[in-house]
């Protein structure tokens, strides 16, 4: 790999992205750049320090237009997705979900005597019944009784979803 490409993955990865494509449009090179490329994710090589976790590698011809959109005539030993459908598959990671648990109170739901819940949307992390929460700016501690939704009642809800917490002392 270039120095050039090095240093791109270096700033994608402090850009936090995870999932790289690696397309390669030199196709008289395509064996000798994948084989060196692979060697280097695969090793515990500088690539690999940088939580790039997953690098899909895809021939492709801008100028024809081959594995851009659709599979091209002029490369039919490759049988992997197109450049556009890889993109439309990949799961992205939501690195918020792995953070603590931020959420702020945007109203607080009381439709009577027996319900009260904070709704708003999870900014990070992870929360569920039985979990204890901290309210701020009062710092006064409560447990999570119930994760609420318009479909109903959920086990676990992260960011960044939209519930109401309905809490119990």
């Amino acid at each position: 790999m270039t120095v050039q490409s090095r240093r791109h993955g270096y700033i994608a990865s402090l850009l936090g992205i995870p999932n790289f494509v690696i397309a390669v449009n030199k196709m008289d090179l395509v064996a000798t750049i994948r084989k060196s490329s692979a060697a280097f994710t695969m090793s515990t090589s500088r690539i690999a320090s940088l939580g790039i976790h997953n690098a899909y590698f895809i021939p492709l011809s801008a100028l024809k237009g081959d594995n851009v959109v659709e599979a091209g005539a002029h490369m039919p030993w490759f049988h992997g997705p197109c450049l556009l459908e890889h993109l439309e598959t990949v799961e992205p990671e939501v690195r918020s979900m792995h953070a603590p648990f931020r959420m702020a109170v945007q109203r607080v739901a009381r439709p009577d005597q027996t319900f009260r819940g904070f709704a708003g949307q999870i900014a990070s992390g992870r929360v569920r019944p039985g979990d204890a929460v901290r309210a701020l700016p009062s710092g006064r501690w409560t447990k999570v009784t119930r994760v609420v939704t318009y479909d109903g009642d959920l086990k676990e809800a992260h960011a960044p979803m939209s519930v109401t917490l309905a809490t119990g002392r």
